[in-house]
């Protein structure tokens, strides 16, 4: 443990909504980069407003819960406390975070894709895309009320309370899928569903026969699971270590407790090889296009697959590190009881 002091929740609150808007700003203008210039320059008021809506609705709607799982990590690695001044009644971390911070959120992603619609539509305005990017960017006026709100009953419940203080769940499995899987799942879907509407759209526009060419579509698969796997591993390393410090379950499989950089690189292998099957297999089978719902079809089921593999990947990841952590504690502790 370093000398620094140790950071409070409003420091903590502050420093996580920077922290959420630079990465989430990268992600849209990448976003941006891909819709309007990568996938076709030609686009509508519609077209707009459909990124509006799901920058909101993704970031807005699943961001915080997000947020508040990462302030947590920062309060289990002592690096931020709920100071004497800072600290509420509650007892406990709120139970559901994504539960108490999802509906204020999807009130909120309602009415500020309501606002711009009315702004786009009634004033007959189609913004360029820079502007377009800049305009989403209120998503961080909404995420940061948000998790405002919440963050000082959760941090301060979580240190009232200490580690393993909650009740084990019945089932991990059932609790992994319920909280980690399906949730994760939606978001992912509400983020590259409308990506694969507009990329396979245009690529379906230049063939007679509105088919989609399969190597197309490997190629945006491959793409998709190397970005998906790799951004819900690192999503849900902190609800898994959260959950396990305060003693929702643990964690007894064989997984190596590896370097995070390593699982990067693995998970890009892995996307590689989805690819590079799929090309394959088509390409044995003769065929070379598909229609637009079987391309959406399967942009569904690699949304899903990469969801499911990086949430499994990172809760092994974290549980071996989570448990070598308290094994290390445990033997720190009985070399001071000695002495």
């Amino acid at each position: 443990m370093s000398g620094h002091e140790k950071s409070g929740i409003k420091k903590l609150f502050i420093s996580q909504v920077i922290l959420s808007f630079i990465v989430i700003t990268v992600l849209i203008i990448l976003g941006g980069v891909l819709v309007f210039n990568v996938m076709g320059k030609d686009y509508t008021q519609f077209t707009v407003m459909g990124f509006l809506a799901t920058v909101f609705f993704a970031f807005i709607v699943f961001q915080p819960n997000g947020t508040l799982f990462a302030a947590r990590v920062e309060l289990i690695r002592e690096k931020a406390e709920a100071k004497k001044e800072e600290k509420t009644s509650a007892t406990a971390p709120i139970a559901n975070p994504l539960l108490k911070t999802a509906i204020p959120g999807i009130i909120a992603a309602t009415g500020s894709t309501g606002i711009m619609a009315a702004i786009i539509y009634g004033l007959d305005w189609t913004p360029s895309p820079v502007v377009t990017v800049l305009l989403s960017m209120v998503f961080v006026i909404p995420l940061a009320i948000i998790i405002r709100i919440y963050i000082y009953d959760d941090i301060s419940g979580m240190a009232a309370a200490g580690p393993f203080s909650a009740k084990s769940v019945t089932s991990k499995g059932g609790y992994i899928w319920s909280y980690y899987i399906l949730p994760t799942f939606v978001m992912q879907l509400i983020i590259n569903m409308p990506l694969a509407n507009r990329g396979f759209s245009i690529e379906a526009a230049k063939d007679a026969a509105s088919l989609v060419p399969t190597a197309a579509m490997a190629l945006d698969y491959a793409v998709t699971f190397m970005f998906i796997c790799n951004f819900v591993f690192l999503a849900v390393s902190t609800y898994a270590l959260s959950d396990m410090y305060v003693g929702k379950f643990s964690y007894t499989g064989k997984a190596r407790g590896i370097n995070g950089f390593v699982y990067f690189l693995l998970m890009l292998l892995m996307g590689g090889v989805l690819g590079v099957v799929f090309a394959g297999i088509t390409a044995v089978l003769g065929i070379e296009k598909a229609s637009f719902p079987v391309a959406l079809a399967g942009k569904f089921l690699t949304v899903l697959l990469s969801v499911y593999l990086g949430c499994r990947l990172a809760v092994g990841w974290t549980g071996k590190r989570f448990n070598d952590a308290v094994a290390k504690k445990m033997a720190e502790m009985k070399k001071v009881g000695k002495r």
